[in-house]
């Protein structure tokens, strides 16, 4: 499985542009993060959801979820060159309009706050799996500090995550990076 936060997020951002289809091998990879972390009930749901749900909607979701990312990211204040290069890339493969990938690079220096997230990103299984990919994200400078956990948690506060459930997910990212 890939161990790299933005590979496996950037994969489903692609999969999620196509109503939650996975095509290729990294997106498979991907599916194994999201059924440990959702389990295959939880994964399928999201898929449903995604198959189900309109172009306004599946785009709204998908900003949402890279909005999440950059959050977190940017949440011990000093996002390093690193990071930045990671989140374009996402925004990149985000198969989203030109003017609302505009809106998230601007987003990249200036994120949106968790409660503006949550109104953009909806759906509780895709919001559980932004929570670990993030968490994923927020590691990819090999440093979690205070900041970057307190604003984890605001974000799972927002979306309605019990700090239990968080606990859950952050395990279950460790688990399937070792």
């Amino acid at each position: 499985m890939t161990s790299n936060p933005i590979e496996a997020t950037a994969t489903w951002v692609g999969a999620l542009a196509r109503g939650g289809v996975l095509m290729g091998h990294e997106e498979e990879l991907g599916a194994v993060l999201a059924n440990v972390v959702l389990g295959p009930d939880g994964l399928s749901a999201l898929r449903t959801f995604f198959h189900d749900a309109s172009d306004a909607v599946r785009e709204r979701e998908r900003r949402g979820a890279i909005h999440a990312c950059i959050y977190l990211a940017q949440a011990d204040r000093e996002i390093v060159p690193e990071e930045v290069e990671l989140l374009m890339r996402i925004i990149a493969h985000s198969e989203l309009s030109p003017d609302a990938m505009e809106h998230l690079e601007r987003a990249v220096r200036v994120p949106l706050s968790p409660a503006e997230i949550a109104e953009e990103l909806t759906q509780p299984g895709l919001r559980e799996l932004m929570l670990a990919l993030s968490w994923q994200l927020a590691d990819a400078d090999a440093t979690l500090d205070d900041g970057e956990r307190e604003a984890h948690r605001a974000l799972a506060e927002a979306f309605g995550v019990s700090d239990a459930r968080l606990e859950v997910i952050r395990e279950a990212v460790v688990d399937v990076r070792e």
